[in-house]
């Protein structure tokens, strides 16, 4: 799913990343004339999102698509400003204790839920400890792991253990409507980081109690658009809330959020003036490049993410799980500076490690290199090691449908083909059911991407591979990892962090958990009349972290 700086001693982190703006123009008026040549443009921003959102519960919320929406319907604490720095949201400002274990964040006066309701610190209590609570099973409750009671909530079994005793401990509290302080078991120098998640923003009990996320009727948000229409598998229409007040009030009077799972009919709503952004399938990029029309409206930029297959090491019995040997094989048999011309369209970057290119703890060290002669030899010797011939081995490969994943898959199982003589079966399903079968039963290769929360090595490692985490789908898990995880954590300063992501890193890639395929890359299409649209490296859909305050320009249709 995807994405920063802070104030106080704590966070002294600086990362120097891009973040440009469209230049789009605006239409001009005839010399002479008093009366626009075009009439004023409608307010509207018109988007796909790829598929029905699997949901629009912000604790619940693990992928791109639902992440998209909650960025306009939620806010957090805090936010970020054009260059990803860590700026107020709901909160006006925080205070970190000299010891690094509490932080004090002050709510803006006069907050309002889209229903009139006051946003009060009382909600934050209530909503972090939903997200912890182990009987909400919230894929992104690992990020409360550093509160005081966060641990051993964590490793909590409901079966067992008094929930609500030890909810009542979670080091989180609301002394007044305006105060919520955060107690930390230890120091945690990415810690504000965490209170720019959509998984955080301020929920109502009164209404989360009685399915509020489930229709537009319902819906109660906390962000500068309000839900007024969802129409399921077809479209999200965002307007303007008007009870906001944490910022600047919106430019836009709506957002419509088409569902289009066909990458290729996306793009066709695209050129036929049906969407004002558009994504481009690798299959397309050639042509998009060679048109004289298209070629001009194309926005590229570094994106803050990895494409990649993981293995199934949750079986216990399963040939990845029981072989290093073979998840170097498959992974040195990959072809990625030929996948990403043939299979991207020649968009992105060999990804040869967890951390992106641009992000503090980046190593460019050629972990895994495509070399067949030693895939061949370490097939070789999996094989040998489990007593099996290549003729036992039954393999899935599983992806998500309709978004453009076939011809990766394609390219992969055909490089597995020539190496090892193997047939690795495609196995495909709609999104919602793919990140379901993925938490029960991963497939023996899975395909998936990740893409900043926050840009910093904690969000790649201990996010993404930690034993704990609820968003390491695979089942890696090395306590080694962890504990050097566990004690960048702790570090006061970035200098002193990142040579134990780097050692928690080549620890990881070692291990072969994952085959890292490619960093993105921007190459969207903008319309010519979206103005004020500010893409950043973290987006995982161009300009999501700031959609309501683009203008949209006079233009014909």
């Amino acid at each position: 799913m995807w994405f920063k700086r802070v104030m106080g001693a704590m966070v002294a982190l600086t990362v120097v990343l891009a973040a440009c703006t469209a230049d789009t123009g605006t239409s001009q008026e005839p010399s002479g004339s008093s009366t626009p040549s075009v009439a004023p443009a409608e307010q509207v921003l018109r988007v796909d999102i790829g598929g029905e959102p699997p949901t629009l519960d912000p604790t619940a919320a693990t992928d791109s698509a639902s992440i998209q929406v909650l960025r306009s319907l939620t806010y957090p604490l805090a936010y970020f400003d054009e260059d990803l720095n860590i700026v107020p949201g709901l909160a006006e400002s925080w205070d970190v204790s000299e010891d690094g274990q509490t932080i004090t964040f002050h709510l803006k006066s006069d907050l309002k839920y889209s229903n009139g309701d006051p946003i009060v610190a009382g909600d934050f209590v209530y909503s972090w400890k939903r997200l912890i609570d182990p009987r909400t099973a919230a894929g992104y409750s690992y990020v409360m792991a550093d509160v005081v009671g966060g641990s051993e909530l964590l490793g909590a079994d409901p079966e067992v253990d008094d929930i609500d005793a030890m909810l009542d401990a979670f080091g989180v509290s609301a002394p007044d409507d305006s105060t919520f302080v955060v107690s930390l078991a230890h120091a945690a120098s990415y810690f504000v980081y965490i209170a720019t998640l959509w998984v955080t923003v301020p929920l109502q009990e009164s209404w989360t109690s009685t399915e509020g996320f489930t229709e537009a009727e319902n819906y109660v948000s906390s962000g500068p658009m309000k839900l007024t229409t969802w129409e399921h598998n077809a479209q999200i229409v965002l307007e303007a809330n008007e009870n906001w007040s944490a910022g600047p009030a919106p430019t836009l009077e709506r957002i419509e959020m088409a569902m289009i799972a066909d990458p290729a009919a996306s793009l066709g709503a695209y050129e036929t003036d049906d969407l004002d952004i558009g994504s481009v399938p690798s299959q397309d990029v050639a042509r998009v490049q060679e048109d004289p029309e298209l070629s001009q409206e194309v926005l590229q930029g570094t994106v803050l993410s990895i494409y990649y297959f993981g293995f199934d090491l949750k079986d216990p019995n399963g040939p990845f799980a029981q072989s290093l040997n073979l998840r170097k094989a498959f992974t040195e048999a990959i072809d990625r500076e030929t996948m990403i011309t043939v299979a991207f369209g020649g968009i992105g970057t060999v990804a040869y490690s967890l951390v992106p290119p641009g992000m503090p703890g980046y190593q460019d060290t050629k972990f895994w290199e495509y070399n067949l002669e030693q895939a061949q030899a370490d097939f070789a010797a999996g094989l040998s090691e489990l007593g099996i011939t290549a003729a036992d081995l039954h393999l899935q490969i599983g992806f998500n449908a309709d978004s453009n994943h076939e011809n990766k898959v394609e390219f992969m199982q055909g490089q597995w083909s020539t190496a090892f003589g193997v047939t690795v079966e495609p196995v495909s399903l709609e999104w919602g059911a793919y990140l379901s079968r993925l938490s029960e039963d991963p497939f023996d290769i899975f395909r998936l991407g990740w893409g900043a929360d926050y840009p910093h090595p904690n969000n790649f490692l201990t996010d993404l591979i930690s034993c704990s985490s609820g968003n390491n789908n695979g089942g890696y898990c090395n306590e080694e990892v962890d504990a050097l995880l566990a004690e960048a954590a702790v570090k006061a300063t970035l200098d002193e962090q990142v040579p134990l992501y780097n050692q928690a890193q080549e620890q990881v890639m070692a291990d072969a958990p994952i085959i890292t395929i490619r960093n993105g890359a921007r190459f969207t299409l903008i319309k010519p009349w979206v103005q004020n649209l500010v893409p950043t490296s973290q987006d995982s859909s161009t300009g999501e972290l700031f959609y309501s305050w683009i203008t949209i320009a006079p233009h014909e249709m």
